[in-house]
């Protein structure tokens, strides 16, 4: 199993590869196997990975109420620039740009860029292209710092192309497409990795024997020239047929180490819906949908927003003290109604989530586990943790052998003075609550050696532990 860096900066549970699975059935040649395990073999019980919905607030905070907008707002870019909320939407009239000083109330400058209806007055941008992806290259030069991806598609050739801008707002398109022979109709999204000295792609798959959209990959030295395209996500064999991966609403878990998200719309063709379904990865290569078949957002007359068209746009803003905000292109009409059927508003629904709160490590019984062995590195271990009343956190440091996985090679230890006797129990809502023993918050006499965390939860749902 590769190292993703457990035990180093933030670490958010997207899967089970930080928790030690312990060994199990004891094997026959070490004994007596109606001996009751020791607590060196680690074994996990009463906790669970849970994947946490978002308040999606019913009212578009950016609608598409202007004469020079019409259609739906599918594609949508959303970031946080110097302070200031920024976003790029698509609609039927070409791309729109709004700002936002708490992404929650947008407004639509006056741009005086492109002519509609023999006045500039309106917020179009003078470029646009279908499907586009807006980020910022912090690699960059002034004169390029913001880039857009999105999609070419013509008779001649299908592919992504791309543009620069200083700004954000006035724009030069690039010669030649930045990816050739990829059909990338949908959303595309683009980013640069400062781990990987090279910039990401994601965008729609091309290609295979049922021609059904899911998402490619592909990296770039230099943004204007990336490598072939490769699938990393689509539909799984137990998803219906008529069911296609529309838009991949990438991004990197803001903060985290090894973990990345997507909002995945799925689009559903017999009922011509549109929901939006929560992937996870480590790496951005491998992913899993940790719900299955169950959407993360629902569409349709059940929900309290009551739309059958829900499509993930591109972004995790920070708008308030440990609340994100993602966004949502809606609309009442479905995926395939004629857009002059279109008779009520469309826009951008705001969806509220808590900081680090797409999943967690949670509780509802007495539960404990065991992580992997780690070098510790770090002066304090605090967490980001919401317990219900009565419920609790607390962990124990042992010291590590660092052997085999679910071995009794792992046998262990609580360092003096951090057993869980020794833990201050963490109760209540906390963003960053320190772990604290009777020895004390700070690490640091520990640092350099190798070790584990014994967590134990109670009613607790843990999002987040941080090694600082």
């Amino acid at each position: 199993m590769r190292d993703y860096g457990f035990g180093q900066g933030k670490w958010v549970f997207v899967d089970w590869l930080s928790i030690e699975p312990g060994y199990g059935t004891r094997w026959p040649r070490v004994g007596d196997v109606s001996v009751p395990l020791p607590d060196g073999y680690c074994v996990p019980r009463g906790v669970e990975l849970r994947v946490h919905a978002p308040d999606v607030v019913p009212e578009f905070c950016l609608p598409l109420d202007q004469p020079w907008e019409k259609g739906c707002a599918a594609y949508a870019t959303f970031i946080e620039d110097d302070g200031i909320f920024r976003c790029w939407y698509e609609h039927g009239n070409g791309l729109g740009y709004a700002e936002s000083d708490d992404g929650i109330a947008w407004r639509k400058p006056t741009l005086s860029l492109r002519e509609f209806a023999g006045s500039t007055a309106n917020n179009l941008l003078s470029f646009g292209m279908h499907g586009a992806g807006v980020f910022i290259d912090p690699s960059a030069s002034a004169t390029e710092r913001y880039k857009m991806v999105g999609c070419l598609w013509s008779p001649e050739e299908k592919a992504v192309i791309g543009a620069v801008s200083a700004d954000g707002l006035h724009w030069r398109p690039l010669p030649e497409p930045v990816l050739r022979h990829n059909h990338a109709d949908t959303q595309s999204v683009c980013h640069f990795d400062a781990d990987l000295g090279k910039y990401v792609l994601y965008t729609r798959q091309t290609g295979g024997a049922m021609q059904r959209r899911g998402v490619n990959r592909a990296l770039a030295e230099d943004f204007k020239h990336f490598a072939t395209s490769v699938p990393v996500f689509e539909c799984t064999p137990l998803d219906p047929p008529d069911w296609d991966i529309y838009c991949n609403g990438y991004a990197p878990w803001p903060g985290a180490t090894g973990a990345h998200v997507m909002r995945l719309t799925m689009y559903k063709h017999t009922p011509d819906l549109v929901d939006v379904h929560l992937a996870v990865s480590r790496d951005g290569v491998v992913w899993h949908r940790p719900q299955g078949q169950t959407p993360w957002i629902s569409g349709g007359p059940s929900h309290p927003a009551p739309y059958p068209s829900l499509y993930a746009c591109t972004g995790i803003l920070p708008t308030d003290r440990g609340e994100w905000s993602i966004y949502l292109g809606a609309a009442h009409h479905a995926h395939n109604e004629p857009p002059e059927r279109l008779t009520q508003p469309a826009g951008i629904l705001r969806a509220r989530l808590r900081e680090d709160g797409f999943m967690s490590l949670s509780s509802e019984a007495p539960g404990e586990c065991w992580t992997i062995p780690f070098v510790l590195t770090s002066d304090s271990i605090r967490l980001n943790v919401r317990t219900r009343y009565g419920g609790y956190v607390r962990a124990a440091l042992l010291a590590s052998s660092g052997g085999n996985t679910g071995s009794e090679t792992t046998a262990n230890e609580a360092i003096a003075g951090y057993a869980l006797a020794d833990c201050r129990p963490i109760s209540g809502d906390h963003l960053d609550a320190p772990l604290t023993w009777k020895a004390g918050p700070d690490l640091l006499a520990l640092r350099g050696r190798t070790v584990r965390l014994h967590l134990q939860l109670f009613k607790a749902n843990l999002y987040a532990l941080k090694f600082e």
